[in-house]
């Protein structure tokens, strides 16, 4: 027959904590040695994460990339069936300004395309008008060059970012407050700048300068390799079909420095891909000079994390002692025993109540009884 009463009672129970102080040095000694690894756990995870930062996304702000040709050019060695030719940088970047990426030509070719009897190519108004432009009829004025000396040519970025909870807004250069650094595909630092280096690299720049080699170094990619784009010809190389380099900024604080943020390039070029820009100019002679350009691509992200102090809370870690306790050791019974603690059924006290028992003597026995099971208990232990 089904005890109703007894599933009643089990359903219904309620459990609590009890605090037993356990004197075992065995005990004692793995509860002190777990708790000082968490706290080492946890003091080695806020230093590692940064967790005393209250830390959120950068907003992007600008990035401006300018470039400058070398005070003195030399003679490069792939100059030779192709020839080269030197470009000031306005003409090697293309086009001089751009938000957040950059164009340097590596090889070039410049045609001049002149309308026929004094035509306007603008003008053209019917299928049969001679003033229809042909791009098949080019005027050479540049044949097919490579730009000599590209790996010289130096490059200066100024960048910004701001936050979006706090107010963190700052940038780099000679008037801001944040140190970086270029780092190569494989971890080394290629170049670091600080206040005391941009003083010396120009007194007057207020970027990071860096020279196309040192970027092309740090992204892993070589302009003399043969290409892998798809549209490339048998042993084309990257000088002639173009290259894409995507550069990552990340930013982060510096540990146990509020204010304080630095920032690191992380350049990768892209396997597979070319690149080629066509810059058409109109002449007042009613033709065009078309520039085509193949090249170096640089696209850059801004990423990363920043942040401000914060206070944080620390949850209290519970280790796995008490398993020990209650299923392994040899005293697991006398330990179970003092841990839990049933109480004397309450419902029945209150039915005796009911039927007249004196609540007195009711309580005197439950105290009793809660003596008796005690004693039993200590003399066990």
């Amino acid at each position: 027959m089904i005890d109703l009463e007894s599933i009643l009672k089990s359903i219904l129970s309620y459990e609590t904590f009890k605090i037993v102080k356990v004197q075992d040095k065995r005990l004692g000694a793995l509860h002190r040695g777990f708790q000082l690894a968490i706290f080492a756990y946890i003091i080695y995870t806020i230093i590692n994460s940064e967790g005393y930062f209250k830390k959120e996304l950068p907003i992007p702000g600008a990035v401006r990339i300018t470039l400058q040709a070398p005070k003195s050019f030399d003679a490069p060695d792939y100059c030779g069936e192709i020839p080269c030719v030197y470009w000031g940088a306005n003409d090697v970047q293309y086009p001089n300004d751009g938000a957040g990426v950059a164009f340097f030509a590596t090889r070039v070719k410049v045609n001049k395309f002149d309308p026929p009897n004094n035509c306007n190519f603008l003008t053209a108004s019917a299928p049969n008008d001679p003033c229809i432009f042909n791009p098949n009829i080019p005027t050479p004025v540049v044949n097919i060059s490579y730009i000599a000396d590209i790996e010289n040519y130096t490059i200066m970025i100024e960048h910004s970012i701001r936050g979006h909870t706090t107010d963190i807004g700052i940038r780099n250069g000679l008037n801001g407050s944040m140190d970086g650094s270029l780092v190569g595909t494989n971890g080394n630092v290629i170049k670091y700048w600080n206040t005391t280096s941009r003083q010396q690299d120009d007194p007057r720049a207020d970027g990071d300068i860096m020279t196309v080699q040192q970027l092309l170094t740090a992204a892993g990619a070589d302009l003399e390799a043969v290409s892998t784009a798809p549209g490339a010809k048998p042993g084309e190389t990257y000088r002639s079909s173009g290259i894409v380099i995507v550069i990552v900024i990340e930013y982060t604080n510096v540990p146990f420095k509020e204010d304080t943020i630095t920032y690191t390039y992380r350049p990768q070029y892209i396997k597979g891909n070319e690149y080629k820009s066509i810059e058409s100019i109109y002449q007042p002679n009613g033709g065009y000079l078309i520039k085509e350009r193949h090249g170096l691509r640089l696209v850059f992200q801004q990423s990363g994390t920043i942040g401000r102090f914060d206070f944080i809370s620390l949850l209290q870690n519970i280790v796995a002692v008490e398993i020990l306790m209650l299923k392994f050791l040899p005293e697991k019974d006398i330990y179970e025993q003092v841990k839990f603690e049933t109480t004397h059924d309450i419902y029945e006290h209150k039915k005796s109540k009911k039927r007249g028992i004196s609540s007195n003597s009711d309580e005197t026995q439950i105290e009793s009884q809660f003596s008796k099971e005690r004693m039993e208990n200590l003399n066990e232990c």
